[in-house]
């Protein structure tokens, strides 16, 4: 099924076109077309099962899709591995805290931060890049700890973290590539109300300038923050529109909202 675009003349950060994931004879998601486009806020629900995380995995190049194509920013990605996504602008985080424990929570941004400012360097090169490169990196790694509420907390390692610092710290990770597309699978899964709040208003802040694609079960969050939601069910676009156009759909309501009026 097809995502209506909202405007033809706006411009896409993100497209797919009958992106199609199958394992076996399990169809997890079955021809999407969705689009993106750029400054928007898109939220993704669904029930469990629907295909969202496969869908952003295809997107990201977590996972090959069985057929169909993804393009950003105009170019096709469909073949390209992760990390030339993310040295393209396209971040992403995960249901499940993705970080590195072991290290201070500084080290944990700075990695980032260096993955994308070394891109494309030969070992030669980082050896005798200029100095100047470093300060770059550690300019951003300050920049983004300030940005993420976490400078008082840089040298700390990122396992003793509370579980919503560890989520806060995993967005920084992201913010860290200087991403034009932010996918965020759950940011809020296991949060507390507070830390939910927390974290939607870091999403809010830090993220404001950028085009999000937000997984999320709470609807309340959903029609408050998105711009536009796309309901899949059973891997297939159900319905794409604004927040008051999905809580009036007759059929998202039967699928998946059980009964919220617009």
């Amino acid at each position: 099924m097809t995502d209506p675009a909202g405007d033809a003349r706006a411009e896409p950060v993100v497209e797919t076109a009958g992106l199609t994931k199958q394992f076996g004879e399990l169809t997890a998601v079955d021809s999407v077309d969705l689009r993106v486009e750029r400054g928007e806020f898109r939220s993704v629900i669904g029930p469990n099962g629907a295909g969202k995380t496969t869908l952003f995995n295809c997107i990201t190049g977590a996972m090959a899709p069985t057929s169909g194509t993804v393009r950003f920013d105009g170019e096709d990605v469909t073949d390209l591995p992760p990390h030339e996504r993310v040295s393209r602008g396209l971040g992403r985080s995960f249901q499940i805290t993705n970080i590195f424990g072991g290290l201070t929570v500084r080290e944990n941004v700075r990695l980032a931060a260096q993955s994308v400012l070394d891109e494309g360097m030969s070992l030669r090169e980082e050896m005798l890049r200029d100095k100047d490169t470093f300060g770059r990196i550690n300019d951003r790694t300050s920049g983004v700890l300030e940005q993420v509420g976490l400078d008082g907390r840089a040298g700390e390692l990122a396992e003793t973290l509370a579980y919503g610092d560890q989520r806060r710290l995993e967005i920084g990770i992201v913010l860290a590539t200087d991403p034009e597309l932010v996918m965020l699978d759950e940011p809020t899964a296991g949060m507390s109300s507070e830390e939910t709040r927390a974290t939607i208003d870091l999403i809010e802040d830090v993220l404001a300038d950028r085009t999000l694609m937000l997984i999320e079960h709470d609807i309340d969050l959903v029609m408050e923050l998105s711009d536009r939601v796309t309901v899949l069910t059973r891997g297939e676009v159900l319905a794409t529109g604004n927040p008051a156009e999905i809580a009036a759909n007759e059929d998202v309501r039967e699928a998946y909202l059980g009964g919220v009026r617009a």
